[in-house]
């Protein structure tokens, strides 16, 4: 695999969703123009599984001025930039999500904290909140 441009930024689902996006707006621009066929074939190929894998996750649902105040509130917090990326692509609903998502969570902050953080999470990211597999209180 050839790398055309080098890139040293991190992108998260919502960016990725948006390139895929723009490709495609191209790619309907230059339909007239032919090129090989064998590039196109991969190009499908790849856009096709990256909208399979992002289909139906958090980044489907947020916008960029959501992510924007998200980072913004969540500029309280000394976070790496790899936990603040995870935060956004993942949308963790639970404590236990988040302390995956935050190397020593426990540690770092406060239970209010990590609460606020949830919060934010549910008010600026829109998680995919899915029923338990297993719920005793449905049980008879």
């Amino acid at each position: 695999m050839k790398i055309e441009t080098a890139r040293d930024k991190l992108l998260s689902n919502y960016e990725v969703i948006q390139y895929i996006n723009s490709i495609k707006k191209k790619k309907k621009q230059n339909a007239s123009r032919r090129k090989s066929v064998m590039k196109t074939e991969n190009l499908e190929t790849i856009l096709l599984e990256l909208q399979g894998y992002l289909k139906g996750t958090p980044a489907e649902r947020q916008t960029e001025a959501e992510i924007r105040a998200f980072i913004k509130e969540l500029s309280v917090y000394e976070l790496e930039k790899a936990e603040k990326l995870q935060l956004i692509n993942l949308a963790p609903v639970s404590m236990v999500a988040l302390h995956s998502v935050i190397e020593e969570c426990d540690q770092r902050f406060s239970e209010e904290e990590r609460e606020h953080m949830l919060t934010l999470v549910n008010t600026y990211l829109h998680p995919e909140v899915t029923e338990a597999p297993f719920d005793d209180s449905k049980r008879s």
